[in-house]
This record gives C-alpha cells, sequence and structure tokens, in this order.
C-alpha cells in the first residue's frame, strides 16, 4: 500500500470515475451522494439542481469531502476534503457543461441525449466547486 505521487493522483482523477459526494447535516448522519464531476485545476466541480437537499447543505456547511474509487484490483481510492462553493448556473452555460460532464460519462450520443433535457433557456441549476485542502490517496 502506498500513496499516490500528485501527478498518478491527477491522472487517477482524470479518468471517468463516479464519485460520492459527501456532506455534513446537523441531525442526522452526512449526505453520501454518488456524483459526475469534472477535476480541472485541483478543484472539482459538479452541476446539480440549485433548490436540491445537496445546493442547500454545501450552502450552509460550506464544505464537504468528496472519495473516488478503482473497485478491481489493483484497488486505488482518492478522498479529499476542503471549501465548497455553490453558485447559480443557467441558461447555455449550464447547458454546455452538463454536456461536457455527460459525454465524459455516456460517450457522445448518449451524452448528447442526456444533456438535452436540459434546455439552454432552463435557469435552476447549480455548480458546486470543492477546493481540496487534505487529501488521501492510496495504490495497493
Amino acid at each position: 500500500m502506498a500513496d499516490m505521487t500528485d501527478a498518478e493522483r491527477d491522472n487517477f482523477l482524470s479518468d471517468v470515475r463516479v464519485a460520492v459526494l459527501v456532506i455534513e447535516r446537523a441531525d442526522k448522519g452526512p449526505l453520501c451522494a454518488p456524483v459526475w464531476y469534472r477535476y480541472v485545476d485541483g478543484a472539482f466541480e459538479v452541476t446539480m439542481e440549485d433548490s436540491s437537499a445537496k445546493a442547500a447543505l454545501l450552502r450552509r456547511a460550506g464544505r464537504a469531502s468528496i472519495c473516488i474509487q478503482d473497485e478491481s484490483p489493483p484497488y486505488k481510492y482518492v478522498t479529499a476534503e476542503g471549501a465548497a462553493t455553490v453558485e447559480a448556473l443557467g441558461g447555455p452555460e449550464r447547458h454546455n457543461l452538463i454536456l461536457e460532464i455527460a459525454t465524459r460519462y455516456l460517450g457522445d450520443e448518449d451524452g448528447r441525449r442526456y444533456a438535452d433535457g436540459f434546455s439552454p433557456d432552463e435557469e435552476g441549476g447549480a455548480l458546486m466547486t470543492l477546493r481540496p485542502r487534505r487529501w488521501q490517496t492510496t495504490a495497493y
């Protein structure tokens, strides 16, 4: 078992994997939600509905954790925690970001079909940006 170098970590995060976003809640255990992400310039970006529980909890907490793993041998994972911001996202900017992330996960045709469910004229989205302060990386 060994820690990843920063380059190994960034390479691992560039692969297509579903992450688990973890947000604290005051009245019960943390909210854990599977999410598609984009990792850019050392930060994680996740789209969501602005009215979602995730967005409300993130605004309240101002921080989150994220876990990305490879379930196939040799097992690897990355966890990160840090400050999280949520900003409104709508219109063509929202549609284009959803299209980019969806095609990453689903391929061109299915990604486009998924993104077309979000009109370029539609508001109501949000973008979470998580800037890690602490990392844990392990490669077995």
